[in-house]
């Protein structure tokens, strides 16, 4: 795999790990509450409900850390990272892949990539700037990072709640945890204009619908907390099949998010 389809599917991944941490902090209102079958608390029955809980519980939590595993572009990936969500939001991350590790920091509007090998001699680091519209695989990645950069990371959930249903819900134990799991089903026809927080453009949504794929699914485990600590979705992209699994951690933790010293970085190339 060439270095710039390298960079792009990484991206692909980060993206889908940041639309499991943006399900965190929603802004939907309204939503209804209703006990579902062996629950020993209370369950959703609508993902603008269970926006609404998250909110409530996680004024305060205003980072993450996570793991993830995941496949694109024909490879797979795992890494793990922090979030942070806001005004200005952050994120750093470290793939492991099988062409070594990568390594991304978000320092809003510039992506700082660290890859296997150095394009230019004594500095590890590449610098993208997403706004500079000259640059071909800038505009590639800055589109899979649109939702962290321009949108609060709690609009995904507003997203999926205009776009999806919940069509299960039941305890399970993740990592050591009580959960409540909810299964969503993602209706294909309802994503044009609403999908930039979940990792799919127009392009990629046209290509969904012409293969004839009706929905998707998605699901999040969700604590005692009203804080999601798993989130999965599958889906095609650019013909490819993108998954990921996301687990989330240590919400509000402090995180220091910063940029490489300047002489380890050097330009993005231009193709």
């Amino acid at each position: 795999m060439g270095k710039s389809r390298l960079l792009v599917a990484v991206t692909a991944v980060a993206t889908l790990s940041l639309t499991a941490c943006d399900s965190a902090s929603p802004q939907a209102t309204g939503g209804t509450v209703a006990a579902a079958p062996g629950q020993g608390k209370s369950a959703f029955d609508t993902l603008r409900g269970l926006t609404d809980a998250v909110k409530a519980k996680s004024t305060t939590a205003k980072s993450a850390h996570f793991t993830f595993i995941g496949s694109a572009a024909g490879q797979e990936f795992k890494g793990e990272g922090d979030y942070t969500f806001g005004t200005t939001p952050g994120m750093q991350m470290t793939i492991d892949t099988p062409e070594g590790a990568v390594s991304m920091r978000l320092v809003d509007p510039i992506v700082y990539i660290k890859t296997p090998q150095e394009l230019e001699p004594g500095k590890p680091w590449l610098k993208l700037d997403l706004n500079d519209k000259d640059n071909p695989l800038a505009a590639t990645l800055g589109k899979s990072l649109e939702s962290a950069r321009q949108t609060d990371p709690t609009k995904t959930l507003e997203q999926l709640a205009d776009v999806s249903e919940i069509t299960g819900v039941k305890d399970e134990e993740v990592n050591g945890q009580k959960t409540t799991r909810y299964s969503l089903t993602v209706d294909v026809a309802k994503l044009k204009g609403k999908a930039a927080g979940m990792g799919m453009d127009p392009d990629s949504i046209a290509e969904i619908e012409k293969a004839g794929v009706k929905s998707v699914p998605a699901d999040v485990w969700v604590n005692a907390d009203s804080l999601p600590v798993r989130y999965v979705m599958e889906f095609p992209v650019k013909s490819e099949k993108v998954k990921i699994q996301a687990d989330y951690s240590d919400w509000g933790k402090a995180v220091d998010i910063t940029a490489p010293p300047a002489d380890q970085v050097a330009e993005f190339p231009t193709g």
